[in-house]
């Protein structure tokens, strides 16, 4: 007699955004994930997620959709969503027969309109922490603060992805040990390898350091340029990305600050959305890559995945996550702390460090931070919830 054939745990994934770093990072756990014969997966996502053409897993675009041209119906869209996106999730997720929801995006602000759509429908509920706190209220601090917390002591099981993440989960929502996970993020690639042209402020004989991604205020590009001017005349940078919108400063006010220091004939702006086939071609002109973060940052960072996957070293300031990673792997230079002064300590040690050829360890980094074994931790974590297997 055929023996029966085991049944695969089903876990719906939902991704409220149509993309950035954690999009890319659901895509490509998501991939990884799919092939593991213990499981089905399904991400619920908006009809635009910039990965559909790529996707080899199912997807379900039923969540609202939050892009338009005009900044105030984009806000409202985004209002609306924190209610509709969770509702639609649930509801679909109910009717596949569901074990697990996977929340990559957290509406918090709306949980106590959804949280009660799940609390008896057997459901086990689980989510990644990529940022365990949030840098800027939606509408009211204190409210949406207390309703993070509520989520997190909701969950079954929560990833994360450093040491000190974990430190900040249990401090913040006082979350047990036992439902916290921490797994590696794989490497961030973007199109081609040989694709993108250099930017031209790289001519080889400079330092030319990068600053990749979108521009939050708590990634301190302030700091970096004022750092800049402190620093060893012949250092150069690029700045590639797009301000991040409401509560954030305005590009112009680096602008203006660059003008003000005497350092813009030193900088390279490219400010807009970089798309995916451009994006090794940043990579590939600059010899290093800045994360001048402020403390406050919780996360891990796509951009230092993106570094370590080209082989840049990175310069990063002691927030958190970096500092536990650049002690234990040699990938670059951590400044001394985060002031303009020890950010251009910093800038003038990896130049040096560049221009002598320095041997980093990317490798040893590499080896240890891959899709495969996320998807390996993810799994075994699912399968350990009560009543899974």
């Amino acid at each position: 007699m055929q023996a029966p054939i085991p049944r695969k745990t089903k876990v719906a994934f939902f991704n409220f955004f149509h993309g950035g770093g954690i999009g890319q990072y659901t895509h490509e756990l998501l991939k990884r994930l799919h092939e593991r014969p213990e499981l089905s997966v399904q991400l619920y996502c908006p009809p635009n997620f910039q990965w559909l053409k790529e996707a080899n897993y199912p997807v379900r675009p039923v969540l609202f959709q939050l892009s338009s041209p005009y900044p105030l119906i984009r806000r409202l869209r985004f209002l609306l969503a924190q209610y509709l996106s969770p509702t639609r999730f649930l509801r679909a997720a109910s009717r596949e027969g569901t074990s697990i929801l996977h929340f990559c995006n957290i509406n918090h602000l709306s949980y106590p309109f959804w949280a009660g759509k799940f609390e008896n429908a057997g459901f086990r509920t689980v989510c990644t922490a990529h940022d365990v706190k949030r840098g800027k209220a939606i509408l009211c601090r204190s409210f949406e603060t207390g309703q993070l917390k509520s989520f997190y002591r909701d969950c079954q099981l929560i990833f994360i992805h450093s040491k000190s993440q974990a430190k900040t989960l249990k401090q913040f929502a006082n979350v047990p040990e036992r439902v916290i996970r921490n797994v590696p993020l794989g490497p961030f690639r973007f199109g081609l390898e040989d694709s993108g042209s250099l930017p031209s402020a790289y001519d080889g004989t400079k330092s030319t350091g990068l600053f990749f991604g979108n521009i939050r205020d708590e990634k301190n590009l302030d700091g970096l340029l004022e750092a800049l001017a402190l620093a060893h005349p012949d250092t150069r940078l690029v700045v590639a990305g797009r301000p991040a919108g409401a509560g954030h400063r305005p590009i112009e006010y680096y602008q203006q600050l660059a003008e003000k220091l005497n350092i813009s004939h030193r900088i390279e702006w490219h400010i807009r959305f970089v798309p995916d086939g451009e994006v090794a071609g940043f990579f590939r002109s600059c010899d290093w890559v800045a994360l001048p973060y402020l403390p406050e940052f919780s996360s891990q960072s796509a951009v230092f995945n993106s570094a370590t996957h080209y082989h840049k070293p990175i310069l990063a300031t002691p927030a958190p996550s970096f500092d536990e990673l650049m002690h234990e792997y040699h990938i670059g230079a951590l400044t001394k702390g985060f002031s303009p002064s020890h950010i251009a300590e910093g800038m003038n040690r990896i130049g040096e460090q560049c221009k002598n050829s320095d041997q980093f360890g990317f490798g040893a980094y590499l080896k240890e931070h891959t899709w495969e074994r996320n998807a390996e931790l993810t799994t075994k974590a699912y399968l350990d919830l009560p009543g899974i297997r």
